[in-house]
């Protein structure tokens, strides 16, 4: 008989498979959300979390409801079993998924499909849920322990998720995942007598797991995979030419490399004969962003076609210059500061796949332009980058075309997509590092009713007034193309020039004389305005601040504290259609659909996982009391996460990388939470004393590092990303060590009451509070600012230690 775990006693290998299943379902969790930006949209990416989230806490009620099921003298063979489906389910969940097309919509079949795709997606983690949920609530003593296990394996995790897509791509990633809690079923049924053949059958699909990734890990890196991407957004994807994952992105390369076509512009003049075509192949990030690689042999003839782009105009006013390119992709811009004859490009690009990409894989074909003299191609993030960089080094250009599209955006994934590019700490950094004389030329689609150019107008006067500039006017051009290709839906392509000193008649003139070449239109120079509200947005700082307070859709200036730069709406403003589509704002009426939707979505099943249980057990369990309990999962659940995300948020300004902000702000967060768990003092007698003391410790730190960490940001943002790295870690340690400590006290003390029979109800309260959390936490930083997320999880502690104290009188 397995008498381990009636004893209540667990050891070294328990500890292992909580650790390993930790470790596979927060693995696959961000796997899936990048897996689903591909095929299914960014939106859905964004929902993965809270798929994965709630199957947990399904899990959990599943174990609350029927605690025969999972009788104690065989727990450990029957948590085995279930870390064994969690990894078979997590294989078919996702097999069907690939082979499947993906419809969404409001017909019947999309809204079946998209039913069944959440269902069979979010099974899995009712194992995992099951798993995990008895192990913290049927082992009271070794609860600490046990979820400080949970933590860390979940904080290595988040590491070696990004190592498996930087290697193994999303799909062999998904049977690694799969391979880790395999192992975590052995681990547990070491524990278990008379399971010999349960555990080699366990050994044969571990080492069969192992192979195929092995295998599979060596084909994806030689970019010919017999498992990829089938279909995307619900269409049939050929296989591309060449394709590369990585933590935050996937990059795919399609076309012809044989065949001549029109050249691929983001402004190109309809006075550029389309008869004369150039060979050229498409990258795509995601499936959503496009843009292209042009052949090059080094002939600039080939490049005539780029001289007739309005993203280039700078390149006619400051020949023979250094340039400065954010966001050198596939690099067009770079091709362009060539055929103008420049004397130094320097080329930052976030995605190191895109300049691995065009410069080796299809260098032959590119002309591998990292072999000239006068390119530089750096992979950062540019504001990072341009921070650390020796401040005598200017630049004549500065060069934004079209970086960072609103595809995400459109979807509501805000946390993962906005930067810190567009905010006025930016701009003023940018302005900075420009010669005397120097321009700025950033480029967007210029819609019918151009919000991002009002607001981009916004940035650049209060960037310029901060920068001790006042005359904006005589600083400032915005030059529209209306291209051909993109009549149909009403989007030109708009160039902002922004000179550091004012521009001469020289430089007005020749803006002047190009733009009757090509047929482009002067919407703002220093001669004439077209657009009135262009006039007030260079006016005054105080005449511009009361205009954007009664102007319809939000066009202020971003922030670093609010960097949602494609969000103009406000929240009331989604019930109004035809407002919104007359500002042509259905991409951010989306985005704030999907959140609410989802809000709403998680509140509901939040209330169905809280009265559901209540209302079958209500009769077997005595709930008098447990109001108090309720309430100290809820907040730090909510608290926890609104913490966390914040976090995540304040490091991609910080950090200035999605992958840094991830490892940095997950990996310390839960790493040390799970030391702070095993710390807790929860196995202690005194048990109430002690934890008050931490819960003031707590509040402190909280509120200590609330005020501080801004002022620690600015006097390290300079500093070499190891540096920043460190930083971060050490200001996130100390906050994560307390903020883990709450959950094992609260199981503790719940432990005590009905024998612990509402831990696994409250296990599952605090999921799916959590779930909430991960919504909320986007909406609050969108109307009020990361800041306000930051403070609201910490209001959401204080709330839970007065639910501690009001547990600790009813028991007394």
């Amino acid at each position: 008989m397995d008498t381990t775990p009636a004893s209540g006693i667990v050891n070294k290998n328990t500890y292992l498979g909580i650790f390993l299943v930790a470790l596979s379902t927060l693995m696959y969790e961000i796997l899936l959300t990048r897996i689903f930006s591909v095929t299914m949209g960014y939106h859905f990416a964004f929902m993965a979390v809270s798929l994965a989230m709630f199957g947990m806490t399904v899990g959990a009620i599943i174990v609350y409801l029927f605690p025969k099921k999972f009788p104690q003298e065989h727990l450990h063979k029957i948590i085995a079993r279930q870390a064994l489906y969690f990894s078979i389910a997590t294989l078919v969940s996702f097999l069907l998924h690939l082979f499947i097309p993906f419809i969404h919509g409001m017909s019947i079949t999309g809204m079946a499909v998209t039913i069944f795709t959440y269902s069979e997606i979010s099974v899995p983690f009712v194992f995992s849920g099951i798993c995990i949920s008895l192990l913290l609530t049927r082992f009271p003593l070794q609860v600490n322990k046990l979820y400080a296990s949970d933590l860390i394996g979940a904080s290595l995790g988040c590491i070696l998720v990004v190592l498996v897509l930087n290697t193994s791509g999303g799909p062999t990633g998904v049977f690694i995942a799969a391979l880790f809690s395999s192992l975590a079923a052995l681990f547990f049924l070491r524990n278990s007598l008379n399971s010999t053949g349960f555990k080699k059958g366990i050994i044969v699909y571990s080492i069969v797991l192992a192979v195929f990734s092995v295998f599979h890990t060596v084909l994806v890196q030689d970019h010919n995979p017999l498992l990829r991407l089938f279909w995307i957004r619900g269409e049939w994807a050929d296989k591309p030419l060449y394709e590369k994952w990585n933590s935050f992105s996937r990059v795919s390369i399609d076309g012809d490399s044989t065949e001549y076509k029109t050249p691929f512009g983001w402004g190109l003049s309809n006075k550029y004969d389309r008869q004369r075509k150039i060979r050229q192949l498409m990258l795509n990030i995601d499936a959503h962003s496009t843009t292209v690689l042009s052949h090059f042999n080094g002939d600039t003839s080939e490049l005539f076609h780029l001289k007739y782009d309005v993203s280039n105009l700078a390149q006619y006013l400051r020949p023979n210059g250094d340039v400065l390119i954010i966001g050198s992709g596939a690099g067009r811009d770079v091709l362009s500061s060539l055929a103008f004859g420049q004397k130094s490009i320097l080329g930052i690009e976030i995605n190191r796949d895109m300049i691995s990409a065009i410069n080796g894989d299809f260098g032959g074909f590119t002309g591998h332009l990292d072999k000239y003299p006068n390119v530089e191609f750096v992979g950062d993030e540019a504001r990072s980058y341009i921070q650390r960089m020796d401040s005598t080094r200017k630049f004549d250009i500065i060069q934004v075309s079209v970086i960072d599209n609103w595809s995400a955006a459109a979807s509501g994934a805000f946390v993962l997509t906005e930067n810190a590019l567009y905010t006025v700490e930016t701009w003023k950094l940018l302005f900075s590092r420009l010669k005397p004389d120097g321009i700025l030329t950033v480029t967007r689609f210029y819609r019918a009713k151009p919000v991002e150019h009002y607001r981009l107008m916004n940035i650049c006067s209060d960037a310029l007034n901060q920068s001790g500039i006042t005359d904006i006017r005589s600083h400032v051009m915005l030059i529209k193309c209306q291209q051909q290709e993109r009549i149909e839906d009403r989007s030109g392509t708009g160039t902002l020039l922004i000179s550091k000193s004012p521009f001469t008649a020289s430089d007005i003139n020749m803006v002047d004389s190009l733009s009757k070449t090509f047929e482009f239109e002067g919407i703002v120079t220093p001669k004439e305005i077209k657009d009135s509200t262009f006039t007030l947005l260079t006016s005054s700082s105080d005449e511009r601040s009361k205009f954007n307070s009664t102007f319809p859709v939000n066009i202020k200036s971003p922030t670093d504290d609010k960097p949602f730069f494609f969000h103009y709406l406000n929240f009331s403003d989604l019930f109004r259609l035809q407002f919104w589509q007359e500002w042509d704002m259905a991409f951010n009426a989306k985005a704030i659909f999907i959140l609410l939707t989802l809000a709403g979505t998680m509140t509901g099943l939040s209330f169905l996982c809280i009265v559901i249980p209540l209302k079958i057990t209500s009769k077997k369990v005595n709930l008098k009391g447990t109001l108090p309990y309720f309430l100290f999962f809820s907040a730090i659940g909510l608290g926890f996460m609104l913490i966390e995300i914040s976090q995540i948020q304040r490091l991609n300004i910080f950090l200035g990388h999605p992958t840094y902000s991830l490892a940095a702000a997950l990996f310390t967060m839960l790493l040390s939470s799970g030391i702070g768990s095993y710390f807790s003092g929860a196995a202690k007698p005194d048990i109430y004393r002690s934890s008050l003391i931490r819960f003031v410790i707590l509040i402190f730190v909280l509120l200590l590092f609330g005020f501080i960490t801004p002022s620690i940001i600015i006097a390290f943002r300079e500093y070499s990303t190891a540096i920043r790295l460190l930083v971060s870690v050490l200001i996130l340690f100390p906050m994560g060590l307390f903020l883990g400590m709450a959950f094992p006290i609260g199981m503790k003390l719940a432990s005590k009451r009905s024998e612990g029979a509402i831990t696994p109800w409250l296990w599952g309260i605090n999921g799916v509070m959590s779930v909430l959390a991960t919504v909320i936490s986007i909406i609050i930083a969108m109307n009020y600012g990361i800041s306000a997320s930051y403070w609201s999880g910490a209001a959401c502690y204080l709330l839970a230690i007065i639910a501690f104290l009001s547990i600790r009188k009813i028991t007394k």
